[in-house]
């Protein structure tokens, strides 16, 4: 085969591509994808945020991904089977996730409803109901509210205010400045139950006649 012969091949090799490119980018170019529905688990999971509006777990889940459960897509309108394995844990300290704000962090109650699993809020179908109690003004109020907490300067730690005492379970205690129970001079613990089965050594009794409890009133002379 000649040079010619070789060039003339060539150039009708080109312009056989340049005609199949041309009718390519004629079938391609500003072309926009079809719309096409998917059902169920058959679902993708595209990057949304987590929980936009209960319910949208299906279509709008988020890339957090809160346990095992949520590994897998249910399908619509259902939830998911209860999670066995929690993912993304973490804490709360002024290094790592943050320390809580006292006057932002709250406290709900709901009214479950049809709702079973309560551990994947993205697919839930309904937002909960938050349940109401009656207080002393006879008023029917939410039980939600900013998380009651008083702080110990001695120690640096925050505990809350006991609003329920349970009598056989509380006790008496002392602490010293390391925060340990401190001792008497025989050298026992500063610590005992405040309710005893046994008369002489309980510090309260019940008032059958009042319905309440009371302390033991204590007098011994010249001691």
């Amino acid at each position: 085969m000649t040079l010619n012969e070789r060039i003339a091949e060539l150039e009708a090799k080109i312009n056989e591509l340049q005609a199949a490119l041309t009718d390519l980018l004629g079938t391609t170019e500003q072309k926009y994808k079809v719309p096409t529905s998917v059902v169920g688990g058959l679902t993708n999971r595209p990057s949304h945020s987590v929980d936009i509006a209960t319910g949208r777990g299906a279509d709008l889940g988020g890339s957090i991904i809160w346990n095992n459960s949520e590994l897998v897509l249910p399908p619509t309108n259902a939830e998911p089977a209860q999670p066995t394995e929690g993912f993304n844990k973490h804490s709360h300290s002024r290094y790592a996730g943050g320390a809580l704000i006292k006057d932002c962090v709250e406290v709900v109650e709901y009214e479950w409803g049809s709702i079973v699993n309560k551990a994947c809020q993205q697919f839930w179908q309904e937002t909960p109901r938050i349940k109401k109690e009656v207080n002393t003004n006879k008023q029917s109020v939410e039980k939600i509210g900013v998380l009651d907490l008083i702080f110990n300067a001695d120690t640096s730690k925050w505990g809350c205010p006991a609003y329920e005492i349970d009598v056989k379970k509380c006790y008496l205690v002392e602490r010293d400045s390391e925060g340990k129970i401190a001792l008497d001079s025989k050298g026992v613990e500063k610590k005992s139950a405040l309710y005893n089965e046994e008369a002489t050594k309980s510090a309260i009794v019940w008032d059958e006649s009042a319905g309440v409890w009371r302390f033991y009133a204590v007098y011994a002379p010249g001691e």
